[in-house]
């Protein structure tokens, strides 16, 4: 369990960070919001709108340089909207190629009349990246989709669709770590921090892809996390696959436990069993550490007010610690990929370039595979 000899104060510092988890929402919570109005109205003085500035901030990545000085204010504005709603088509599925002639025929030309006041964008389009056109971006926020009557069929499809797993919605950064992982059906994979599960359910996709029908995969997922309210949600998740590949842990991710695995097979015999017993190192790591989240910014806005410099140092310390630990359970030649929703160098190129320096790895920079 999580919660083992030698978790310390790492082990709190993770939990802190799953219970202080946002909402894609935006909206105050009740707390605020109980000294408005019940009808909503400005009148009352005491009530707000979300402050979408923070000097600090600005003045951090300002120095930062993450992106050129006469593109800050575009850079910013775009932080302030809400985002779009994306969700992907599940490969695997029976009916994959119908969902994408309904969303091609039907509505991306129903939708368009309802896309953003006057302007001429497409109401939902495939995401031109992804392999397939299996993934799809919509022009609406979350909070569209469920208010605008308009959009009611859409949203009633969305909700069907990803509940018996033809489906998930996942945001279209979210969709990008495991396509850098290269999976195999015949790979071990390990998703070291893989709660609520989108991505592990991306993997598994991607696992069952080039499977042939009615048959299973040779390799398989292996999803931990360390809070056991969030591995439900993963299991949760995960379980619209119906697969057999996938096992769910809870474990601290920086001192996930080493496993063990028979080759030789169920025939063996018991002392083949005894004496055959290997390692087991993965071929693919997936590691999406624990992170100050202000690339989430435009889904959680309540982070412009609480945002300050020590949230992404305050990690700096536990993302170093499971990055080797992924690299340490990783094979010779395998491939692990470190991602975060942070804007932040302190949990992205310092990280790597400590863990670089540490473990002494080659490096595969992914710039440009995908097109």
């Amino acid at each position: 369990m999580g919660g083992g000899r030698g978790g310390g104060n790492r082990s709190r510092t993770q939990r802190k960070h799953f219970r202080d988890g946002r909402a894609n929402v935006w909206k105050r919570p009740k707390s605020d919001s109980s000294s408005s109005e019940p009808n909503g109205s400005s009148d009352n003085p005491t009530w707000q709108p979300f402050a979408t500035q923070n000097a600090a901030f600005d003045e951090y990545y300002k120095e930062q340089g993450i992106v050129p000085p006469e593109e800050w204010d575009t850079f910013v504005e775009i932080l302030r909207t809400p985002l779009p709603a994306a969700f992907r088509i599940n490969s695997s599925s029976q009916f994959c190629e119908d969902i994408k002639l309904q969303l091609e025929n039907d509505f991306m030309k129903s939708l368009h009349a309802e896309a953003t006041d006057g302007f001429e964008v497409e109401a939902i389009r495939p995401l031109p990246w992804y392999p397939d056109n299996l993934a799809w971006h919509s022009n609406f926020s979350r909070m569209q989709l469920r208010k605008n009557q308009a959009l009611e069929r859409f949203h009633e499809f969305l909700k069907l669709e990803n509940e018996i797993g033809n489906i998930t919605r996942q945001e279209a950064v979210s969709m990008v770590p495991p396509l850098f992982l290269d999976v195999q059906p015949d790979k071990f994979i390990l998703d070291m921090c893989a709660a609520p599960g989108s991505k592990t359910f991306q993997l598994l996709e991607i696992l069952y892809q080039s499977t042939k029908p009615g048959s299973l995969p040779d390799g398989m997922v292996i999803a931990n996390d360390l809070d056991v309210q969030r591995c439900n949600l993963l299991i949760h998740q995960t379980k619209r696959m119906c697969t057999a590949n996938l096992m769910v842990t809870n474990n601290e991710a920086q001192q996930f436990p080493g496993c063990r695995i028979n080759k030789i097979g169920l025939k063996a015999s018991k002392t083949e069993h005894e004496t055959h017993l290997s390692q087991l190192l993965f071929d693919r790591v997936l590691c999406d550490v624990p992170c100050s989240g202000d690339g989430t910014l435009r889904k959680a806005p309540d982070l412009w007010r609480k945002w300050n410099s020590g949230m992404g140092n305050g990690l700096h310390n536990l993302q170093i610690q499971i990055a080797m630990r992924g690299l340490s359970l990783l094979k010779i030649g395998g491939r692990m990929v470190y991602s975060t929703c942070s804007m932040n160098p302190i949990e992205n190129e310092a990280v790597v370039a400590e863990v670089t320096h540490m473990a002494s790895v080659s490096m595969l920079f992914c710039l440009g595979i995908i097109k």
